[in-house]
């Protein structure tokens, strides 16, 4: 291969790293951007909540409820699962 021939064929591979990087530059910037309202979603997502909590007590005895059902299912269920293994 001459001199010629090699710096074409390392330009057409250059070019073609090129367009690999700016589509993977791509990717991420729309990935990070994502991410961005992701996070601004779950910001208003919590406001909301916080602000539903002071507004209705139904939702927040329900709320009260459900927190006590977890707690209460985190102590049972790992003492339910040992005599069932153990026993």
């Amino acid at each position: 291969m001459s001199g010629v021939e090699a710096r074409s064929a390392a330009k057409a591979e250059q070019d073609e790293f090129e367009a690999r990087y700016v589509k993977a530059r791509a990717e991420l910037e729309r990935s990070r951007m994502i991410e961005n309202g992701q996070a601004g979603a779950l910001m208003f997502a919590a406001m909301a909540y916080g602000d539903a909590l002071e507004e209705n007590k139904l939702f927040k005895s329900a709320s009260h409820a459900a927190k006590l059902f977890c707690i209460a299912a985190a102590f049972i269920i790992p003492n339910l699962l040992v005599i069932r293994v153990l026993l």
